[in-house]
């Protein structure tokens, strides 16, 4: 099936029913609140009803009055929820009977007029049956042929009463559900018209029974999108929504046919042949099996099989298809094979009542397909749902008290559903099975208290913190071990309800293969059942869930103790058809894993694909935690409060070279290790955290209400010592990266420490060898410091490891330090090679100048002389040539060391040295991209960073003539302030922090665009100015002036994380722009903008169209254009003046403590959005 087609059928469908909907009620007197006016109330007469000055039947007032109760009730939403439901699944299930040709036409049009083959028979006398007061109320309408919705209505909701599967699949409607067909459901793209001549469904498709439920799926799709945005726990009517997904057919048929197939099979070995070339899925076992193993039955009518989470029904259909084959092959007639089917084999259960209507409905059309005589629903599947009934108590006092612990438990059924326990004695449970003829809720029991041979499914997906109280409650008491999600709890629930040597098919999340939390189920499963299969199928298997979150397996587990090894299937790599074809293929297959060898693996994950030289490794080898101490970081509770990317605070107020002496330092902030993208070797250091007096705050953030203290992890002895570090959170392979004296860390960024070897361990922990053990212990998103201490330890003494490690570390420090976002930023990278010669370029030579001294000492060297004059096009060239011989030679260490690990890890013939280059993680800002196996570079975004640069020499953040941050805090010094000289230039530095990002003829000689061409020739010659000016512009691909006013702020946000430093306050179109910098600002700097910049500015507008104002009878076509545009702009400038004189009145003060986010909003509206 084409699901995209069928997605947007059913939301379109949904959207349509609920706007009708929603009018009829309005026109029915409703309104969003589900408040009635008085004179909108129906009046009951003598044999009709007086509403709206109209004159209606009596049954009207019955059906409005019920409807009033119902939404007083449920409230609006929930009725029209429920009415658009009804209305969808009716019309599309009559559709469908239609196309199966087991109805004749009812919806579709008798002619151009839209009106319904049901209307149209009704016309001429053919009514389906209904009741006498219907059918006067029907003639009535019949005598008005303006009324075809009404009439519509009436004969819909008979016909739906009169038709057999509809009845005993849907039920009866509520009398209320007739007023609310929706007035437009015949209109030209009404429902019906949607329906008639969808091109979203095709004849094929309205065949299949596995319809109605992907369509269900789909028309709850926006449903479930607002449940999951909703923060907060899953309301008992919230999880059917929460919960739902469609499980693909072929993962279905795997395994329906390794369970239900696998017993038959062990059963009557002399078919193996038959349905081998039958069953496609069907996995080979590794060996036969044992005797002791088989599940023996005497008839097929014997097999029970169950799906206890049936949903719409997928998975029993599947069920049905190969017990349906298994009886026809044994002789039985279809009549004999279904009947069986519904009554003696299978069970399905669902805690939403609308998923088990359409199971019904899905097994009844495939039992119509195979024989019409079930079209009149004598005999239709066990598929059950939440009674709203309990259980009537018997008069025997000690079965009173049974049955009254069962009624308490069926008080929660709506949230607990197939997860309930009942603890029945025998004489209880037969008691409570003879009521099951006239009791739903005594079905249940029985049902939840049988133990079945086969059972295949796809339980629900929730975590524990969204599930509400009764619900956690009762699997934290009744399964402690599948607590962390329901789909795990469903393991205990489906191993319990089996037989002995029964078998279970279940997909669902595998953390619980892997992580240290489940560590209690795995051991139960490896050491109680047997695991006969598995496919580890990853992420990107829903395709209708996006995002690598949902990774998941389906498995096939035995009830017996591990007797047999099993064939494992590695899925991990494309999409869901993919992995089918890997899986028919048999590539990547393990066909023959024994359970105990996991025991060998520490945490005992299920690393089914770790070589016998892995295992030997943690066999014969310590793990690291034997040498290395892990920890996890800091939890602080209030990021908001706490954290803060660097750059927002102020310098002085931040101690970014603090030893491991904490006590000593008066500052606030600290350097704060908080994980990031990958990168290896250094950097990542971005964040500061507010440790001020020892962190007392954050020692004593306690919350309001309830007094708990929220912050937790304060990093202990090992605060601010030297250590490697690691994100916790990566969907990449895993990186660690070096972290100096002085920093504190977070939960998401773990660190380790060493006495000794620190060097050896970074370059062992950012191998391959390393990400071959962790993809065994952590294969999923996160790299716990459990992970770690679990890697085998090798130590082996190494000059070549030593130095390539510590030159890995240099070549990292100095491209994080050439960007403006470090903290150790020096100086920009093209104005740092104007004095580099040849030779300078060599590996050697570059890694000499890694340390900040000796740059500091050469950006002061080029300060003191007279600079040659130089064109950017060829700094540009030693650019690319510097940091592609870093960018080489850093790959070159990662593959020595790759290599070097390999042998001391014996692992030659299983893994090689080699590193792709777009897994060098230097130049991460967009500098280059790798093509083949070269670099392109992209000179765009060297030049985006040096016209960032260029604003901060100009705000004073950096000096020309000087290294490192300059001005990063507020209030600085008249001799902070003073003008410098470099390469014979006086250069000075703005006086108030601002500067316009205007046209250059806009009047200010301090613009942006002006002062680049004079920072162009300044910084590398007269000479060359304007030469370079177009290298520029070229680059670009657009103006310096363009660049300033239109991309300038956009690059600035995303280089800064959201978090700019240079504050744009802008007109509401950007006729007006000045940059302010954030550290230098003051409460009167609004109402320095709006005197310096934007009053002159205004003058000036008025200025220019005066002059064309003169010249109004002589303006050419051109000049009236820029008149109009002019006068637009003059009152766009004119509206921002009135807000920011509110602003400038206030003068608002900032604290750089209380971060950009913060101090952003205090000025409104008069700054350009953040996002």
């Amino acid at each position: 099936m084409d699901t995209n087609r069928l997605k947007k059928f059913a939301i379109e469908a949904r959207n349509i029913l609920k706007a009708g909907i929603a009018a009829k009620l309005t026109s029915l007197g409703f309104d969003n609140k589900g408040e009635v006016a008085e004179n909108l109330r129906p009046q009951l007469l003598q044999g009709g009803t007086l509403w709206n000055g109209r004159t209606l039947s009596e049954g009207f007032f019955h059906q409005w009055m019920r409807l009033y109760e119902e939404v007083q009730a449920k409230g609006v939403n929930e009725v029209y929820e429920q009415a658009a439901y009804t209305w969808f699944n009716r019309l599309v299930a009559i559709r469908i009977l239609q196309k199966n040709g087991l109805c004749e036409p009812v919806s579709t049009y008798a002619d151009s007029a839209h009106t319904p083959q049901i209307v149209n028979q009704a016309r001429q006398g053919l009514f389906p049956p209904m009741e006498e007061a219907s059918k006067r109320h029907l003639l009535e309408l019949l005598d008005d042929d303006t009324k075809v919705t009404e009439q519509f209505a009436v004969l819909l909701v008979a016909w739906c009463h009169a038709n057999p599967i509809l009845q005993r699949c849907f039920g009866t409607m509520e009398d209320y559900t007739e007023l609310l067909l929706p007035a437009n459901i015949l209109a030209e793209n009404g429902f019906i018209d949607l329906l008639n001549h969808t091109e979203f469904i095709t004849d094929e498709e309205f065949r299949s029974p596995e319809l109605i439920g992907w369509l269900y799926q789909f028309y709850i799709s926006e449903r479930k999108d607002e449940v999951f945005a909703k923060k907060g726990k899953f309301e008992a009517d919230e999880i059917p929504a929460a919960t739902q997904i469609f499980t693909p057919n072929w993962i279905v048929k795997y395994m329906v046919q390794n369970t239900v197939g696998r017993i038959y099979l062990d059963n009557n070995p002399y078919t193996i042949l038959t349905y081998k070339e039958k069953w496609q899925y069907l996995v080979e076992p590794a060996e036969p099996t044992p005797a002791e193993a088989i599940l023996h039955y005497n008839e097929l009518t014997d097999l029970k099989v169950a799906d206890l989470a049936c949903g719409s029904g997928h998975i029993l259909n599947e069920c049905f298809d190969l017990l349906y084959d298994l009886y026809i092959t044994e002789g039985y007639t279809r009549v004999e094979a279904i009947t069986h089917i519904f009554q003696d084999n299978l069970t399905g259960i669902d805690l939403d009542p609308r998923a088990q209507q359409l199971s019904l409905f899905a097994l009844t059309l495939k039992a119509c397909q195979r024989d019409h005589s079930f079209a009149d629903a004598h005999c239709l599947p066990r598929v059950l749902t939440m009674p709203k009934v309990q259980l009537s108590l018997p008069t025997d006092t000690r079965l009173a008290v049974e049955i009254d612990a069962v009624n308490t438990l069926l008080k929660d059924a709506d949230s607990l559903g197939s997860i309930m326990k009942f603890d029945l004695t025998s004489v209880a449970r037969e008691w409570v099975a003879s009521l099951v003829a006239e009791n739903e809720a005594a079905a249940l029991v029985i049902a939840l208290t049988e133990q079945y041979d086969a059972l295949v499914m796809n339980p629900p997906y929730m975590g524990s913190s969204k599930m509400n109280k009764n619900l956690y409650n009762y699997i934290q008491s009744k399964y402690p071990d599948g607590k962390t999600d329901l789909c795990n709890t469903f393991m205990f629930v489906g191993m319990n309800s089996l037989s002995p040597n029964g078998k279970m098919g279940m997909i669902n999340m595998q953390s619980w293969m892997f992580q240290s939390s489940f560590l209690n189920l795995r051991k139960y499963f490896l050491n109680s059942y047997n695991f006969d299969s598995l496919l580890h199928l990853e992420k990107h298997f829903f395709e209708e869930l996006s995002g690598d979150v949902v990774k998941v397996v389906s498995f096939i587990c035995s009830k017996h103790p591990p007797l047999y090894n099993g064939v494992y299937f590695r899925l991990t790599d494309g999409k869901c058809e993919d992995k089918r074809l890997n899986f028919l293929s048999k590539s990547n297959v393990f066909t023959n894993v024994s359970q105990f060898g996991f025991e060998s693996i520490p945490g005992i994950p299920m690393g089914y694909w770790a070589t016998s030289k892995m295992l030997k490794c943690w066999d014969k080898y310590t793990q690291i935690s034997t040498k290395m101490v892990t920890r996890e970081g800091m939890a602080p509770a209030s990021s908001d409060r706490f954290i803060r990317l660097w750059h927002e605070v102020s310098k002085r107020k931040t101690d970014f070279v603090l030893s491991d002496n904490k006590s000593t330092s008066q500052k606030k902030w600290f350097p704060y290790n908080k994980g990031g993208e990958k990168r290896k070797w250094y950097g990542n250091f971005e964040y500061l955290v507010e440790y001020e007096n020892d962190g007392y705050n954050i020692k004593h953030n306690y919350d309001i209400k309830t007094g708990r203290l929220r912050s937790h992890n304060y990093n202990g002895d090992l605060a601010f010592k030297e250590g490697i570090t690691w994100s916790v959170l990566c969907d990449a392979a895993f990186a660690v990266r070096y972290t100096p004296c002085g920093f504190l860390w977070d939960s998401a960024g773990a660190m380790g420490f060493t006495e000794e070897n620190l060097v050896y361990y970074l370059g062992l922990l950012n191998s391959n060898v390393i990400d071959k053990f962790l993809r065994v212990l952590a294969p999923g998103l996160k790299f716990n410091v459990g992970d770690i201490n679990r890697l085998p330890l090798i130590e082996k003494t190494s000059a070549v490891i030593e130095y390539a490690v510590q030159h890995s570390v240099y070549i990292s420090k100095l491209d994080w330090d050439s960007h403006e976002t470090s903290w150790d930023f020096q100086q920009n990278g093209l104005i740092s090679l104007i004095d580099f010669a040849e030779q300078d370029l060599t590996t050697e030579s570059l890694i000499a100048l890694c340390s900040t001294t000796a740059h500091s000492d050469a950006v002061t060297q080029q300060a003191d002389k007279n600079l040659r004059a130089v064109r950017l096009q060829d700094l540009m060239e030693r650019y690319h040539q510097k940091w592609s011989t870093l960018f080489m030679q850093l790959h070159a260490n990662e593959e020595e060391l790759n290599r070097q690990f390999i042998d001391i890890y014996g692992l030659q013939d299983e893994l090689t040295p080699d590193v792709p280059l777009n897994e060098i993680t230097i130049l991460q800002q967009d500098e280059v991209s790798i093509e083949g196996n070269a670099l392109k570079w992209h000179d765009e975004v060297i030049l985006k960073q040096l016209f960032s640069y260029a604003a901060g020499v100009w705000m004073g953040r950096y000096r020309l003539d000087k290294s490192s941050l300059h001005i990063a805090h507020p209030n600085p010094t008249a001799e902070e302030l003073a003008p410098y000289t470099y390469n014979g230039h006086t250069i000075e530095i703005d006086d108030d922090g601002i500067f316009p990002l205007m046209a250059a003829d806009s009047g200010f000689t301090d613009n942006a665009c002006l002062r680049t061409a004079q920072f162009v020739s300044d910084v590398f010659g007269a000479e060359y100015q304007v030469e370079n000016l177009n290298y520029i512009e070229h680059t670009l691909g657009k103006t310096i002036e363009q660049y300033w006013q239109k991309d300038f702020w956009k690059d600035h946000k995303k280089m800064y994380q959201n978090r700019p430093i240079y504050w744009l306050f802008a007109s509401k179109k950007g006729s007006f722009q000045c940059i302010a910098y954030l550290h230098r600002m003051t409460p009167y700097t609004p109402e320095r903008i709006r005197s310096k910049y934007l009053l002159p500015f205004i003058e000036t507008l008025g200025r220019k169209i005066a002059d064309l104002t003169t010249r109004a009878a002589d303006l050419s076509t051109a000049e009236r254009k820029k008149l109009d545009t002019l006068n637009k702009q003059l009152e766009e400038c004119r509206e921002y003046h009135d807000r920011l004189a509110v602003v400038a009145e206030q003068a608002i003060p900032l604290d750089l403590d209380d971060g950009v986010v913060v101090n952003y909003a205090k000025l409104g509206d008069v700054v350009s959005k953040l996002k």
